[in-house]
């Protein structure tokens, strides 16, 4: 102790404490570390204390794990309220995406969509993404919509009897009936050359023949836009897309067992290669009875559709009846909605239906 300033009569309290002041400079960094310890070291049995003390006990039904809560902490606190806010909390569920705010002029220009980096994993996943971002959000704001590969927005029919019908509506499905509205999609694509057998189970076969007789021909000549004594191979193809496209044609999905899960009304059109029409692969297919390539058969589940459970493959079923004459409009039939007809083309797929998610599923049929 080389100084002091306490007086004569100090009590030996005071002169302790005197004396430990001495010692600040060696004291100081130890007292800086204490303070901040909690900050740059966590131990796993203090995290749900660390967890409650910052006042982010509030993402414990979204975040897994008190290190990932942790992980956020006063990045993200600082951004609350920001799209930045939203990038940071959908990054630790796993996810990302991109906010669209609608424009100001609408009523509802509060409410916003998020367009995510994928399809959810598993349906608690929406939950965890809804709670995350309302979180993060400010109060004014309301988060109305996420969607990845599916998205049919609402068309814009103001000050007319358009604002009032379907198409002021977007795509969508809630859980529950409540929350956001979620839209997904997933695309699969397949080709497959029709063969002999498949085409004489439909009872469309036209064998392959030189010169002119069409005695078994199905296809009507005066609809024909072809010189049939130069091009029976065209006429040949013309009549094969013409047999299909008027045939009822369903998707079938079925699970490992080979069970049928349900049917999907399919839309089948004869197409040749252009520069627009049907995005299939790297080119397109347009509509074309005039010279086929082979016949594009499309479907879009519903949302909803077969929920609950996983097909394993995917069939073509050509010329089938509906069980229930009733509904002949059906676009979903359960498993006992259709009898008889020809299946033909089945693929190997993995597809989780889910109440969110629409599958589009298409064929490229070759001749």
């Amino acid at each position: 102790m080389t100084e002091t300033l306490l007086p004569s009569n100090a009590t030996p309290i005071e002169v302790a404490l005197d004396r430990a002041g001495d010692q600040a400079p060696k004291i100081d960094p130890a007292l800086s570390y204490i303070s901040g310890w909690k900050h740059i070291v966590q131990p796993p049995d203090l995290r749900p204390y660390l967890v409650q003390e910052f006042g982010m006990g509030v993402l414990q039904p979204f975040v897994e794990t008190y290190a990932a809560i942790l992980a956020l902490r006063r990045p993200w606190c600082e951004v609350r309220g920001t799209h930045e806010a939203v990038n940071r909390g959908l990054a630790i569920v796993g996810y990302s995406g991109t906010l669209k705010d609608p424009p100001a002029r609408r009523l509802a220009w509060a409410e916003f969509q998020i367009d995510l980096n994928r399809v959810r994993d598993e349906r608690e996943d929406l939950f965890k993404i809804a709670g995350i971002v309302d979180l993060s959000i400010p109060v004014r704001s309301t988060f109305r919509r996420g969607v990845h590969g599916h998205d049919v927005p609402a068309s814009e029919g103001c000050r007319t009897r358009l604002s009032s019908s379907i198409l002021s509506n977007d795509s969508g499905a809630r859980i529950g009936g409540k929350g956001p509205k979620w839209s997904f999609g997933r695309n699969y694509q397949f080709s497959h050359d029709l063969t002999e057998a498949e085409l004489i189970a439909m009872g469309i076969w036209i064998p392959e023949i030189e010169g002119s007789r069409w005695a078994d021909m199905h296809f009507p000549w005066v609809s024909a836009t072809f010189n049939w004594s130069s091009d029976v191979e065209q006429a040949r193809r013309v009549a094969l897309a013409a047999s299909l496209e008027s045939l009822p044609c369903w998707f079938r999905f079925s699970d490992s067992l080979d069970q049928t899960i349900g049917y999907r009304k399919a839309v089948c059109r004869a197409v040749t290669q252009g520069l627009a029409g049907y995005a299939f692969g790297s080119d397109f297919l347009k509509p074309s009875l005039a010279n086929p390539i082979g016949v594009h058969a499309f479907v879009r589940t519903g949302f909803g559709d077969g929920f609950g459970s996983e097909a394993t493959s995917i069939s073509l079923i050509i010329d089938a009846d509906v069980t229930d004459q009733t509904k002949p409009g059906q676009l979903w039939l359960e498993p006992a909605g259709l009898t008889g007809g020809t299946e033909i083309a089945a693929q190997p797929v993995s597809i989780v239906f889910g109440e969110t998610v629409r599958e589009h599923v298409q064929f490229f049929l070759r001749f």
